[in-house]
């Protein structure tokens, strides 16, 4: 029985401090979202502008850019620049918490950037092989997302600056 009880013991300690690891983590999981909530009334329009332009990165991301038509059916063909995007969002959301020249500067270089490559790929015929292929909507979304960044980052900069 003392092997078996020593088993229970410890398997019940264990548990105990799972639950005390877990409630502590939910604390301060609590404590950042109210930090970053609190942090998010104090920032001005543009910036909050921003941070909900991040549901149309969203779809920029995850809605295909063209699709060709082969074998009597539909392929589609995802966003090659999505990864990009996904570093565009960090840094626009990142970048709320921050002030400056450089701030913008930051912004508007990615916000163009990924916008000229956007622009830049059907274009040149490399955003697939397959010929012929039509434009989705998801392409005009690519268009669209970093041009409103880079609307809003600039008048945040020019209206609100100090």
């Amino acid at each position: 029985m003392g092997f078996i009880s020593g088993l229970i013991d410890f398997t019940v300690y264990l548990l105990v401090k799972l639950k005390d690891l877990a409630l502590f983590l939910v604390e301060k999981a609590g404590e950042l979202g109210s930090l970053v909530y609190r942090k998010y009334l104090d920032v001005g329009i543009f910036e909050k502008l921003i941070i909900f332009t991040t549901v149309g990165a969203f779809f920029a991301i995850v809605l295909p850019v063209a699709r060709y038509y082969i074998f009597e059916t539909w392929f589609y063909i995802n966003n090659p620049l999505a990864v990009y995007m996904i570093a565009i969002v960090f840094i626009m959301l990142g970048s709320v918490f921050f002030n400056g020249k450089i701030k913008y500067g930051v912004r508007a270089a990615v916000s163009v950037y990924y916008l000229a490559w956007a622009i830049y790929l059907p274009l040149a015929g490399e955003l697939t092989k397959a010929k012929p292929y039509l434009l989705t909507p998801g392409y005009y979304v690519n268009l669209v997302v970093p041009a409103v960044y880079l609307a809003l980052a600039s008048l945040s900069f020019f209206v609100t600056r100090e």
